[in-house]
């Protein structure tokens, strides 16, 4: 995908709002608000270019402040659901669409949901979690102190903390995109150059701050949606027990899991990964 917005793009009020695809019922991509799954970054990309493959309309957007959207972010998971509904509005989609949602992007799915009901059909959640203490706490996560490399993210964390720039941030990704992955050849790290440690950073980190405060769990029983839960079993990100969490909260879900996989298994096991996201929205 080109670096400049595609063609199936438009800025709504200072909103970038993209529609992928020719044909098919629209489903909503839902972007990560810190930056990490809206499109023309590679974790976006596999999942849109996924869910056309499988003949389906894709519709997200750039959160506000990032991308190509102009519009001032507040950082705020009511933001997020404003612009996901202005985005289908925009695309003049008003019947309940299907919704997925990736890492954290599944977590303003999850909340998504619960607020706004009406709009969501069916639900397909990828390495995510309820909230912060189902990934926080749970064993083999990376934010985890029994994890063997906590305190080396810690200390990245803590520098870039200190000294919010491109350099400091790109460090600290790379850090976490190594750790996320089984196979080591499907790791791509972003080059930090010198001019990058004066330049500012690009990423909204105040977003992990968010997620730590938020817990859905208790509410997990108010969907009543279908919902496709999936998770490598070696994402350390959200380990799998923030997916099983989800899938033993929400009634309606089948969990799946994939055993050479971590944090992005439409990436390391495609094939296994689309043909359960096929087969769910077949049905």
């Amino acid at each position: 995908m080109p670096d400049q917005p595609p063609d199936p793009f438009r800025i709504h009020d200072g909103l970038a709002v993209y529609r992928f695809g020719d044909s098919g019922d629209p489903v909503l991509l839902m972007p990560g608000p810190h930056r990490f799954q809206r499109p023309g970054l590679r974790s976006a990309d596999a999942l849109i270019d996924g869910l056309v493959a499988l003949g389906r309309q894709v519709i997200t957007f750039d959160p506000p402040g990032s991308g190509a959207s102009t519009r001032p972010a507040s950082l705020s998971m009511e933001e997020m659901h404003d612009c996901a509904t202005e985005s289908l509005d925009v695309c003049e989609v008003s019947d309940p669409v299907d919704v997925v949602g990736h890492s954290m992007g599944g977590l303003v799915t999850l909340a998504f949901t619960l607020e706004h009901p009406a709009r969501v059909a069916r639900l397909v959640l990828v390495g995510t979690g309820a909230g912060g203490p189902s990934y926080m706490d749970a064993p083999g996560a990376l934010w985890n102190r029994s994890h063997p490399a906590f305190w080396r993210l810690a200390v990245l964390g803590t520098v870039h903390l200190v000294w919010p720039r491109l350099a400091t941030e790109r460090h600290l990704n790379n850090f976490v995109a190594r750790h996320s992955f089984v196979d080591q050849r499907f790791v791509e790290t972003e080059p930090v150059e010198l001019r990058d440690w004066i330049r500012p950073k690009e990423g909204r980190a105040e977003w992990h701050r968010i997620a730590r405060t938020v817990d859905y769990t208790p509410r997990l029983g108010e969907i009543s949606v279908p919902t496709l839960v999936l998770c490598g079993t070696h994402d350390p990100q959200f380990p799998p027990t923030a997916s099983k969490q989800l899938a033993e909260g929400i009634t309606d879900s089948r969990l799946v899991f994939f055993e050479q996989s971590g944090h992005y298994p439409f990436i390391e096991e495609p094939d296994a990964f689309w043909a359960e996201v096929a087969r769910f929205l077949a049905e």
